[in-house]
């Protein structure tokens, strides 16, 4: 009997079930295999598409924030009693805004955390005036370009070989100036290799491409380095006031950088109202005030007031190119300096920085804005950080 029932277990057709049944599994196992891997693959597609909805969404939202600074911009000069300056007192540079009349047209209106669509945007706008214009003094006047980078940490052969570079990058052609200039064929040598842009800086960041500048020089022992364009230039208080400026009462040799004393696109005048201390004690506006670094630091302190704070209520910014004298405490000499060193009391060109958050995405989107008038605003440039 027992052979009978080892003959039945091992018969051709009980094989060729197990086979059948064997090749079943495989097929079900498969298919398996095959719809875990296609679920697996539309959640990825479906996540990126998603992803790629939120970028649109948000660079959107980014050019929607730049849109609101331009109307901020604007109203600002409508404000009766602002239309002749800007200064760090008024709401778009996070001061406290008009305060003494009774229309505010600002009256409940934020730049921190705009709710838009699902998300929210947060705005900040610094005006390019408050610097030095690095393409006007590299051109104009080097040797005054060189005595900027001592005080900017560069050592005396060193801001020579610099102040070089900086014209060479400038400059339409391909000579190398004397000295440590650099052009295409030294950063050619470079890994990896590109070419000097032989035209105007439009960018700060562009200055870390250039031979001899390094980070710290470019942001200053103060910042910490950074990869925005605008570095360690900001202080605020805990209610997000401008502060007074470190820097007051000290030397600032080798103690700021690149960043904190210049921009890239400017009018190529300094709004005194609004410039920092590190700036108003350059060379170039040390020589418009008289040769005297004090002046400086009177500036400062006469246009924050009794609290010593900018961006408060006892700020008392100079109001029109004939206040300036007051906030300088010596008289005006017109014939005096060099016109690099004219200051104004208002400024055109403004870098808006706007940080857009949709669920657990931030992005931060930067603009350059030429406001030429209440109506003309043009975006000179826009990009993601």
């Amino acid at each position: 009997m027992m052979n009978d029932f080892v003959q039945t277990r091992g018969s051709p057709k009980n094989h060729q079930r197990g086979v059948a049944l064997l090749m079943v599994m495989l097929l079900i196992f498969a298919m398996a295999v095959i719809v875990t891997a296609f679920a697996y693959t539309m959640k990825v597609e479906g996540r990126l598409a998603t992803r790629t909805q939120s970028e649109s969404e948000m660079e959107w939202m980014g050019r929607s924030g730049i849109e609101m600074a331009k109307w901020v911009l604007s109203l600002s000069r409508q404000i009766p009693g602002e239309q002749t300056y800007d200064g760090l007192n008024q709401f778009w540079a996070g001061g406290v805004g008009p305060t003494n009349i009774a229309d505010n047209p600002f009256e409940g209106v934020s730049l921190t955390d705009v709710p838009l669509g699902d998300g929210t945007i947060s705005i900040e706008i610094v005006d390019a005036e408050r610097y030095l214009n690095i393409n006007s003094i590299a051109t104009r006047n080097p040797q005054l370009l060189e005595l900027i980078l001592q005080m900017c940490g560069a050592g005396g052969s060193d801001s020579a070989d610099v102040s070089s570079a900086i014209r060479d990058w400038i400059d339409p052609n391909d000579d190398s100036a004397m000295g440590g200039g650099a052009e295409s064929d030294f950063y050619r040598m470079l890994n990896p290799p590109y070419v000097a842009k032989n035209g105007p800086i439009d960018d700060m960041s562009e200055l870390l491409k250039i031979r001899g500048i390094t980070p710290q020089l470019y942001w200053g022992p103060r910042s910490g380095g950074g990869s925005g364009g605008s570095g360690g230039r900001h202080s605020v208080d805990s209610m997000g006031r401008r502060v007074q400026s470190t820097f007051l009462g000290q030397s600032i040799a080798g103690s700021v950088g690149l960043a904190e004393v210049f921009s890239a696109v400017s009018s190529g005048q300094v709004n005194i109202n609004t410039a920092p201390y590190p700036v108003l004690v350059m060379p170039v506006l040390v020589m418009a005030c008289g040769g005297d670094e004090n002046i400086a630091r009177n500036i400062q302190e006469q246009r924050a007031g009794i609290d010593g704070v900018d961006g408060t209520y006892d700020d008392t910014p100079a109001r029109g190119p004939q206040d300036i004298a007051r906030l300088q405490g010596v008289p005006v000499m017109p014939n005096q300096g060099t016109p690099l060193a004219v200051f104004s009391t208002v400024s055109s060109t403004f870098e808006v920085r706007v940080t857009a958050r949709l669920g657990a995405l931030s992005r931060r989107y930067i603009a350059v804005l030429r406001r030429t008038s209440l109506r003309d605003m043009p975006v000179l440039t826009f990009r993601r950080e």
